[in-house]
């Protein structure tokens, strides 16, 4: 199962690749900015090791989260609030047969989880990430799911640089280091915003550890790191 997983990323990073951006990328902006992001959390033990270490090199941080795990672990989404890291939707289940099904239950878990970090967390966010992306294999973004996403006020955000976090979370922090090197030489040198994927699952331990060596990288670089808001230029991939 663990090789088919990796497997079917692989695929899903090579079909990200060939598909064009939906929007330039700089755009008379004059700083540059990366955006940590970091999917499938609040895990109970991970994410608040993650968020210590988040406040230890003064990062900001942008928390795609999923609605079943907000509710068990509500005080570590209290906490992520609290150190003003931006909120973005995940879906309520993060089950690609339930969340993909359709159109409208994608849009429906994650409206419902809209609703409850407003009633529960006075967060409003639009931002969403789909699981796996939003070229994924189960139900991908066209035109016309993308007009409907749109007209539920929603903002979608992919990612630039992925550090492979979610397939190979073994890797040392050094080597998710240079991973996003590798991804930003040959692709993204000339980009003013950067996205990264990561994510806090209980096994992201190295995830947490390569911080402050990407915080190095990019800084060197002359970039600044902020978070993902619905004023930030979208980043998604269409057919």
């Amino acid at each position: 199962m663990k090789f088919l997983n990796k497997i079917f990323m692989l695929i899903l990073i090579f079909t990200l690749i060939n598909f064009q951006k939906s929007f330039p990328i700089n755009d008379g902006q004059t700083k540059k900015y990366v955006y940590l992001t970091f999917d499938d959390g609040p895990t109970c033990k991970n994410t608040p090791l993650l968020l210590d270490k988040l406040k230890e090199l003064s990062l900001p941080a942008t928390f795609f989260v999923v609605g079943k795990l907000v509710n068990e672990n509500p005080e570590v989404l209290k906490r992520i609030v609290k150190e003003n890291h931006s909120i973005g939707l995940h879906t309520m289940s993060h089950n690609k047969n339930k969340c993909y099904s359709s159109h409208e239950n994608f849009i429906e878990e994650n409206l419902e989880l809209q609703k409850l970090l407003q009633k529960d967390f006075n967060v409003n966010t639009k931002i969403i990430r789909f699981p796996f992306g939003s070229q994924n294999s189960y139900l991908k973004m066209d035109k016309i799911f993308l007009d409907k996403l749109h007209k539920n006020n929603f903002k979608i955000y992919d990612w630039h640089i992925d550090t492979l976090d979610a397939i190979n979370p073994q890797n040392s922090p050094e080597t998710i280091l240079q991973i996003c090197k590798n991804q930003y030489k040959k692709r993204f040198e000339n980009n003013k915003n950067l996205i990264i994927l990561m994510h806090t699952n209980s096994n992201n331990i190295n995830t947490i550890n390569s911080l402050k060596l990407i915080k190095d990288y990019f800084l060197d670089l002359g970039y600044e790191f902020n978070t993902l808001n619905e004023n930030t230029r979208e980043l998604f991939y269409i057919k």
